[in-house]
């Protein structure tokens, strides 16, 4: 991948008009599917985006990277990552896929830091209560594996 075309991707996607930020969000993802350590080095740019997204297609993007593939290395952006996704988790009016999404991402980092299992377990069951098919289909999973795990 030419770093320069995905720069200008990335810039369209994270700085552009709604129309911009949608196509290339969608160019984005379909970069990631095919090579997806081309964002290692992207990490800083990714999570300060989530503060400042405008569109549902960024949100989408950046989410679905962290659910699929490496989760940051940085422990600040991983914090902040966290955060995030819990606060999707807990807004009941949010899309159905960022909290999806932000429900795998909180999975991972419970396998790599426990004591945020008992956390992620109210937080799912919380979002259960009146979720869509995805949200607890999802939700049973992650909590059935942490079960298994012994982390709940």
């Amino acid at each position: 991948m030419n770093s320069e075309k995905l720069k200008e991707v990335m810039e369209c996607a994270f700085n552009g008009n709604d129309k911009e930020r949608k196509r290339a969000s969608w160019i984005l993802h379909h970069v990631s599917d095919r090579r997806p350590e081309v964002f290692y080095v992207k990490e800083k740019m990714m999570i300060d985006q989530l503060e400042r997204t405008k569109t549902q297609a960024e949100i989408r993007f950046i989410l679905r990277y962290y659910s699929k593939y490496r989760l940051p290395r940085h422990q600040e952006r991983e914090g902040l990552l966290t955060d995030y996704c819990f606060n999707v988790l807990m807004t009941p009016q949010d899309s159905v896929v960022p909290r999806v999404y932000s429900m795998s991402i909180l999975h991972k980092l419970a396998m790599r830091y426990p004591e945020l299992a008992h956390e992620l377990e109210t937080s799912i069951r919380w979002a259960l209560e009146n979720g869509s098919a995805g949200i607890i289909s999802r939700g049973n999973k992650i909590l059935q594996d942490l079960k298994r795990r012994q982390l709940i």
